[in-house]
C-alpha cells in the first residue's frame, strides 16, 4: 500500500472561496444554495443552485482564462489556493512523485 499525504488545502465553493470562508460558514449554518431566474426562466423544474461567488478572471492569467470554462477556472483557484497552503515551490510541482487532486 502506498502512503498519501494531504498537505494543502484549496475551496471555491457555494458558501466561501477559501477555507477560512468554508469552515465560519458551516460553523454559522450558512448555506449556499438559492434560487437561479434562469433556471426558472428555461422551465427547470429544479429552480435553486449553488454557485461560487467567486470571479475568477481577477485572479488568472487573461490569456489562460480563454480556454478555461467557468468551473475549470474555480477549480484553477482552488488548485492555487493548496499549492500555496502546502507551501509547494515549483521544483515540487514539477516532480513526477507530487499529485494535485
Amino acid at each position: 500500500m502506498r502512503r498519501v499525504v494531504v498537505s494543502g488545502l484549496g475551496i471555491v465553493s457555494s458558501i466561501g472561496n477559501n477555507a477560512n470562508e468554508v469552515q465560519a460558514s458551516l460553523h454559522d449554518a450558512r448555506s449556499g444554495i438559492s434560487f437561479s431566474d434562469s433556471f426558472a426562466e428555461h422551465g427547470f423544474r429544479c429552480q435553486v443552485w449553488g454557485a461560487p461567488t467567486l470571479d475568477p478572471a481577477a485572479l488568472i492569467d487573461r490569456r489562460a482564462m480563454r480556454f478555461l470554462s467557468q468551473g475549470a477556472a474555480w477549480n484553477h483557484v482552488a488548485m492555487d489556493q493548496a499549492i500555496v497552503d502546502a507551501g509547494l515551490g515549483e521544483n515540487d510541482i514539477t516532480n513526477e512523485r507530487t499529485g494535485i487532486v
